[in-house]
Order: structure tokens, then sequence, then C-alpha cells
């Protein structure tokens, strides 16, 4: 019986299920009020009455149509008076010493400051419905991050990323906090508040395409972006004056209003920045693949033209989906394994065209070599974490971590699907003596290394990069 280990929050992270809940309808009920605050408070201001309201979508915060909408109507029109961008960080007594930071640490001391100073802020309705907890990984303890991101890529950007914001701080700190405590009170301006409006800002924000900026919007950014980019695309109106959005389907009352526009997420982005998991966006889910060229390589210069004449780089990182293996990725990867320069005409990157056999075979098993090795990275299979995501005592950390790994492992077992479907006409080539596999002993080797998802990928490459005329003992030897 295969046995499954359970993947668990660190101790006394862990509440029961009854507290959770009881938790959760508590935040719905103090969301609902802000929400009410929020459509006041821009009423009392004039904007204009939109056919959408703010409202408590699955645990979060969303707007909703208030009637039928059809396709090609404007849903959406806040004046741009409105808008926070950085022009606003620049102009304000305590943002200010953010501007030169970028927009989002910007944007994020700008609500950090407005948060300070409470009831007194002019935007204090619309500050209100930052408040509540994010499940974004950028705000669990190094335990948390250890323990439920074991084997996923996201682990390695969170940490990236938390490093990055630390050393803003200390710098702000430095320059600006301390210098004058009684203009950045330590209670408001440490590291924990600092990281939470930067998560908040994170989730919130808005890229408005036209004005080539981040802002935040009342109620504007309050509608849900989608991992799958569906629903409309927010952005200013120069003749409105106004950041507006356009429906590009019919939207029934009631149903939540998306504005993807056409820009999609995989699901290790998703929870790093909206604190969720997308499960529908299955067929739009991806995994990053970084690959580069050897330098090492008696080749490696005249690759590195070819790749640039494509407009790629030596070192490249392709998006690789449930459903597909991308064109320039393969073509990336064969050109990488060329050794002979008259192959360098057959290399495409507009078609899905083959080197040679040999050159096929090497790229696929390397690739699955590279799939086997994260998937044993995880240290759990897909059941395991079907049980957690179904687990009634998990945490919603423990949940959004186990759709992490479903969705990622998801992607892996995709691709995985797609190589083992290319190597299928490769791994049976006509021989004198029939329909033979030329490449049988490797084969069976793989097909045992398949089942220990700890083995690394190198005892492959080394068997791949094996020199055909060295070992005459075996059968055979894998093409090169």
């Amino acid at each position: 019986m295969a046995m499954h280990v359970r993947i668990h929050a660190p101790r006394g992270t862990r509440k029961r299920g009854a507290a959770t809940r009881a938790a959760r309808s508590n935040v719905v009920k103090t969301r609902a009020k802000s929400c009410d605050r929020l459509d006041a408070w821009l009423a009392e201001r004039g904007v204009p009455k939109q056919p959408v309201k703010p409202e408590h979508v699955d645990g979060r915060l969303g707007c909703v149509a208030t009637r039928d909408v059809m396709p090609g109507e404007q849903v959406l029109r806040v004046p741009q008076e409105f808008a926070i961008t950085a022009v606003d960080v620049a102009e304000h007594p305590e943002a200010s010493a953010a501007k030169e930071h970028g927009d989002l640490v910007g944007l994020a001391l700008w609500l950090l400051a407005e948060q300070a100073r409470g009831e007194s802020s002019e935007y204090a309705p619309y500050v209100e419905t930052f408040a509540g907890e994010s499940l974004s990984p950028l705000l669990w303890t190094q335990e948390e991050r250890d323990d439920l991101l074991k084997g996923s890529p996201t682990k390695e950007v969170v940490d990236g990323q938390l490093r990055e914001l630390e050393k803003t701080f200390e710098q702000l700190q430095q320059e600006h906090f301390e210098p004058d405590p009684d203009k950045y009170p330590s209670r408001h301006y440490n590291l924990e508040s600092f990281k939470r409006a930067f998560v908040a800002v994170l989730s919130r924000t808005i890229y408005l395409p036209s004005a080539d900026c981040f802002a935040l919007v009342p109620l504007a950014d309050m509608i849900k972006k989608p991992a799958d980019g569906s629903g409309g695309l927010i952005d200013f109106s120069i003749e409105e004056d106004a950041v507006v959005m356009t429906t590009p389907r019919s939207i029934l009352d009631g149903e939540e209003i998306l504005a993807g526009g056409g820009i999609e997420r995989s699901s290790g982005e998703m929870l790093i920045v909206t604190g969720h998991v997308d499960a529908d966006a299955y067929d739009t889910d991806y995994l990053n693949w970084d690959t580069e060229l050897v330098q090492a390589d008696k080749l490696y210069s005249f690759k590195k033209q070819i790749l640039e004449d494509k407009g790629l780089s030596t070192k490249q990182s392709f998006p690789v989906y449930v459903d597909r293996i991308p064109r320039q990725l393969l073509s990336f990867l064969r050109l990488s394994r060329v050794q002979d320069p008259s192959d360098f005409f057959k290399i495409s990157f507009e078609e899905d065209q083959k080197v040679s056999e040999a050159n096929e075979y090497e790229v696929l098993m390397l690739m699955m070599a590279e799939c086997q090795e994260r998937m044993g990275k995880y240290g759990a299979d897909l059941d395991n974490d079907f049980q957690i995501k179904n687990n009634p005592e998990s945490t919603p950390k423990d949940v959004v971590a186990a759709d992490l790994r479903i969705n990622e492992k998801r992607v892996l077992r995709g691709t995985m699907d797609g190589i083992r479907r290319r190597l299928a006409p490769i791994r049976k080539v006509p021989t004198k003596k029939g329909m033979q596999d030329p490449n049988q002993d490797i084969i069976d080797m793989f097909n045992e290394l398949e089942k220990l998802p700890g083995k690394p990928k190198e005892f492959l490459t080394s068997l791949l990069s094996r020199d055909k005329g060295k070992d005459k003992s075996r059968g055979s030897s894998p093409p090169r």
C-alpha cells in the first residue's frame, strides 16, 4: 500500500475548522460594511453611478453587476482625480520618501501613511477596504515557506522578492524613518507593516497602458483579474479624463465582473500577487522553463548569433503549459545540442522542425529528466495534495499551497505526456532486424529512473553524452 505523507503547517499555526470558519464569517461582515461605506463615499464625491458595486466574493473583495450588461458597454468610469499614482506619491508629505523606489513601493508607502492617519485621512473609506489578511506567501514565515512551498519554483521567487523588500525598507528606514521618528513613528513604519502594505498594493494596483503607470483606483482595483486573462481591459481614457472599462461580453445582474485584459498569470504569480490560486485556469496555467547555452561549447559564438538574430539571448525562460510545449523552447534546445555546423540550416524558430532523429531524441530525454527531477522535489504526490485540499481541518494556507502544488504538478505531468508522444515515433525506428529500438537499453534505464522521483537528471545526462564508440559491450547506445 502506498504511504502518503501529509504536508502540514508548522506547529502552532493550525486552527480548528470551526474557528477558521468563524473568523471568515467576521471578515465577510467587516468587508461588507467597508464596501457600503466606499459606495457612499464615492457617491458623495460626485462619482457617477456605476452598473457595478463592490462586494465580498468567494473570500475576497470583488465587483458584481447591478443589472444586465451588454457586450461593448462601459461598466466602469472613475474620474482621474480619484486615481492614486506616482504623481500623488511625489506630492505626499510622507510617501514622497519612496518616490525614487518605483511605483509599487511608492504606492505601498502612500497606503501605509494613509493607514497611519486613520479616520483623519481624506481617503479613509477607501483605505479601509485594504484591511484584512492576505494569503500571499510574501507574508508567510520562513518555516511556512520552507514547508508549504517545498519543491515549488514559487519559493525561490518569493524569497528573492522578500530580500528586495527588506533591502528597500532598510534603506528607507536609514534615510527617512529613523532620522525623523515623529514623522514616521515605528508603530506604523516597521518592516511587517511595510510588507503588508506592499502586498495589499500588489493585489490591487492596476497598470494603465495609455498612461504607462501603475495606479490605485477606487472600485476599479477591486475587480478580479483572473489568471486566464479573461474579462475587459481597465485603462485611462484621455477623452473622458477617467479610468474606464468596457466589457467584451454580456454580464448578468449579480454576476462578478472580470478584468483580465488578456494578460495570463501562472498559479505561482497569482498566489504571490493575490493570495489565491485560480483552479479554473487549467489551460492557461504555466511554469517557466529556464535554459541557456553552454559557454564551453565550441560552437557557442555561432549559436549566440543565431539566437540574437531571433531576438533571443543565450539565457532564456519559456512558459510551458499543461497541453503544449512552446515551439521556441524546442528550437532553442535543438540548437543547443547541435554539434555539426551544417545542422544550423535545419534550425527553425518559426516551425516545429526537427534537426535529426538523434538530436530530437536527446532534447526530449533531457526535458523528461528535467520534469522528473522537478516532480521529485515536491516530496509528495497529487493524492496527498488533494487530501490536504479537501480536509476541513486544513488551514487556509495549507489549502492554497496544496492548490499551487496541484496546478504545478499538472503542468509537469502534461509536459511529460507531451514529451512521451513526441518520443513514441523516435523510439521505434526501422532496422535491418525489423521494427526495433536501437536505444532500448537507455529506455529501460529511463523507465526505471521515472520510478525514482528523487534521482537527479545528471545521471541521465551522463548517459546521453556517452561516446558510442567507447562502450562496445552494450548492444546499442543513445543517438547523439
